[in-house]
């Protein structure tokens, strides 16, 4: 996996190599040659696949880029912040057919087995401050009794019905893909600050 940083870096490198191609003046003629080259290949080849393939064999091979690696920022930031680090590994890997080692295991993006709900402060770090943080499209802030004061009075059952299943602007669970009773923990969370 590639870090920001390092994504940066390549593409700094690959700017910085283009601008020095850019200098590089292309004629007319160089053009008229190219097309010639390959307007003549099959009359030089002929359809035999096996000049061909030698063709390409005697081609020089091409060396292959060192993989870039993390500046010390970055390896310092992956040292302070391994959860984090955790947290945005990807799901996946690409796998090509000559692979030998293909990783085609996904994780769950939730609690591991058997550590139980999330308490309703974790969940709503993790979900719902997004839009509760700031009032998003009309959503109570945490903490503001006013705004919580009618849909508290509507009832707890309603506010879980209402977070489980969607309301209004509000989507199904926040939009995130957790269980039933870990929303129910975010909805008392915010419930005990607004009041």
């Amino acid at each position: 996996m590639l870090s920001a940083a390092a994504i940066l870096g390549i593409a700094s490198i690959a700017v910085s190599q283009a601008e020095s191609v850019v200098d590089t003046p292309v004629t007319v003629s160089d053009v008229a040659k190219a097309q010639k080259v390959v307007a003549n290949a099959p009359e030089q080849l002929g359809n035999d696949t096996q000049a061909a393939a030698e063709t390409a064999a005697a081609a020089p091979a091409v060396d292959k880029e060192p993989i870039p690696q993390d500046t010390p920022q970055v390896q310092k930031l992956i040292a302070l912040y391994p959860n984090l680090i955790a947290r945005i590994q990807p799901v996946g890997k690409v796998c090509f057919e000559d692979d030998e080692v293909c990783d085609v295991t996904a994780r769950a993006a939730g609690p591991a087995a058997g550590d139980g709900p999330r308490e309703g402060k974790a969940v709503y770090n993790a979900v719902c401050h997004t839009c509760h943080a700031a009032g998003l499209l009309g959503s109570p802030i945490l903490g503001d009794a006013g705004a919580w004061g009618p849909r508290i009075s509507k009832g707890k059952e309603t506010l879980y019905t209402h977070a489980i299943n969607g309301f209004n602007a509000m989507p199904a669970k926040g939009g995130a893909d957790i269980p039933d009773e870990e929303v129910q923990n975010a909805v008392d969370y915010m419930v005990g600050e607004a009041s």
